[in-house]
């Protein structure tokens, strides 16, 4: 019986030894995979924070469009009703006829071009001179240019508008303490 204990007791110890590595295998394991799960709480935690972020962002921007497009629907309409009203008016002008000197004329009819073209073409400091030869086909009157006065400060508030929504857009990014893209 003695040989029989030995043994047994041998295997005891080896079985004891083989679960204690395997213990210590299956703690090291799990060691790691909690490392990893709180690496990917915090990975998940941060990801969240940027998406709010982001859908915070698209709908400030949307908001701030809107308000700026908005701004401009009522431009638009102002300075249409403003024409309307100053047809109405020149209709009754005698001198409405009388030509701008063909100089002037020639001059804003120039840079009306250049403005086009540098608006339509990527590179702007090469307006597509093609199109900038053309001559009018009758003379600027004074009527007219008066007519052309509401739309084109219309335009520049338009503008003006958008720049400003862009401005605001800019001074929230900022605030929110960076400039992500």
């Amino acid at each position: 019986m003695n040989r029989i204990t030995a043994i047994a007791s041998i295997a005891a110890v080896v079985v004891i030894a083989v679960l204690a590595a395997l213990l210590a295998f299956a703690k090291a394991d799990l060691s790691t995979a909690e490392s990893d799960n709180r690496v990917l709480k915090s990975d998940n935690a941060l990801q969240g924070q940027v998406i709010a972020t982001q859908a915070f962002n698209v709908n400030r921007f949307n908001q701030v469009a809107q308000l700026a497009a908005s701004a401009n629907a009522v431009v638009a309409g102002d300075a249409e009703k403003t024409v309307i009203e100053y047809r109405e008016i020149l209709r009754r002008e005698k001198t409405c006829d009388l030509p701008v000197p063909a100089d002037i004329a020639r001059g804003l009819l120039e840079y009306t071009y250049r403005l086009r073209a540098s608006a339509m073409h990527a590179d702007s400091g090469q307006p597509d001179t093609t199109n900038g030869s053309a001559a009018a086909t009758s003379g600027l009157t004074y009527c007219q240019a008066v007519l052309w006065i509401r739309p084109l400060l219309a335009t520049i508030e338009t503008i003006n508008n958008q720049l400003s929504a862009i401005r605001s857009i800019e001074v929230s990014r900022l605030k929110q303490g960076g400039t992500t893209h």
